[in-house]
């Protein structure tokens, strides 16, 4: 219980801290209707073909979670208050926290991206929404867990921009690589069931970063 309860005060406290600055809900809203925006005026009226379409969500998904997910623990050293978490809370409760806040934030804007996608953009018509929808699910998730511990890592660096996409991107390749195949299934109308084997590879990927974020994080956090 008290575990729990250190949890949900760094969720609290991460969720107070978005609504009452909104840089990164902000950002992230503005990039991912911008992005879509350009996108649909390139397009015009030409029908997107599946593979074309797939990319392009998962550019903008990777994108965006690199513009609104890497602050969790840059901006605690920014504004000083890494000292006060350190003292008041342990460490697995603070990586489980900005671990909750970013699947959140990650979750929402890619829900948010790929109904704007479908909306607005000339897709193709037989696409399965159900395997599109769980393929964001998963692929925000995988998002989430490698940006959280890479951030944890950058945050105390000089040039954290830089490092970010850098020290991100070798270990997204492989949920990039799974997660652009099942967008692409779901965009050929394909189900859920056939897109297993990429959606399992993603989940069971994520789980790893997770498990070994969990038991490394202390020694970052404490570096």
């Amino acid at each position: 219980m008290a575990t729990l309860k250190s949890i949900s005060a760094v969720v609290l406290k991460d969720v107070h801290s978005e609504f009452r600055n909104r840089y990164g809900i902000t950002a992230l809203g503005l990039f991912v209707v911008s992005a879509v925006a350009l996108v649909m005026f390139a397009v015009a009226d030409e029908t997107l073909q599946n593979p074309i379409a797939a990319a392009m969500l998962w550019v903008l998904m990777f994108y965006t979670a690199l513009t609104g997910l890497g602050r969790g623990f840059v901006s605690e050293e920014e504004r000083g208050t890494s000292l006060f978490l350190r003292l008041n809370a342990p460490s697995s409760s603070i990586y489980t926290g900005k671990l909750v806040i970013n699947i959140l934030l990650s979750t929402a804007s890619n829900l948010s991206a790929l109904t704007l996608f479908l909306v607005f953009l000339p897709v193709a018509s037989t696409w399965n929404v159900l395997t599109l929808v769980t393929s964001v699910l998963v692929g925000s998730s995988g998002l989430a867990s490698v940006i959280t511990i890479v951030s944890a890592i950058v945050a105390k660096a000089g040039t954290r921009n830089a490092l970010l996409p850098v020290l991100s991107f070798p270990m997204l390749v492989p949920i990039i690589m799974t997660g652009v195949n099942a967008m692409l299934m779901g965009f050929a109308g394909l189900s859920v069931g056939e897109a297993g084997g990429d959606l399992l590879f993603m989940l069971s990927y994520s789980g790893l970063v997770v498990l070994i974020s969990f038991f490394v994080f202390d020694e970052i956090w404490h570096d």
